[in-house]
């Protein structure tokens, strides 16, 4: 009779781990792509470029309310909406970063429900603190020892800006 209940616990126990096993690599394989390739190869050069002028869009992304507590003297902030920007204010600010400026850039996506509060139909390019920003468009702020010296609004000046 003892024999029967080792018997009987030792085929669940194998049973559970079996169960456990399938539904990790299930999960690991098809969920989460950590086992296998999942990742899409770019069909050429130009796809290739877009991707890392994406994900270089996402590098030093803050939220609004962290705008005038970067730890760079002098640092330059970029307000823009990501969903609707061109292609060419895109390449501008990977080009910016790629080019690793002296001045760095700090990104704020006026898409996410965090930085909404920012968004006015006017502008205010003296504020001193993140409660009086005041963004309508893109904007791109230069900011040295906590003060705006520069404010830039419109794709169009940005770009030449970041030029």
């Amino acid at each position: 009779m003892m024999k029967n209940e080792v018997k009987s616990g030792v085929i669940i126990a194998i049973t559970v781990i079996i169960v456990l096993v399938v539904v990790y690599l299930t999960t690991a394989i098809f969920m989460t792509g950590e086992i296998g390739n999942r990742k899409t190869t770019a069909k050429n050069d130009t796809e290739a470029q877009t991707n890392d002028n994406i994900s270089n869009l996402y590098d030093n992304m803050i939220i609004a309310s962290k705008t005038f507590e970067q730890p760079n003297d002098e640092y330059m902030v970029i307000f823009f909406s990501q969903e609707s920007s061109s292609e060419t204010l895109n390449d501008a600010i990977s080009s910016y970063d790629s080019i690793g400026k002296e001045t760095k850039l700090y990104k704020v996506n006026l898409d996410e429900v965090i930085n909404k509060f920012v968004v006015s139909q006017e502008s205010n390019n003296n504020a001193s603190n993140y409660s009086e920003l005041k963004i309508n468009d893109t904007t791109l702020i230069t900011i040295k020892n906590k003060e705006i010296t520069s404010y830039v609004v419109g794709d169009k000046n940005v770009i030449d800006k970041l030029k």
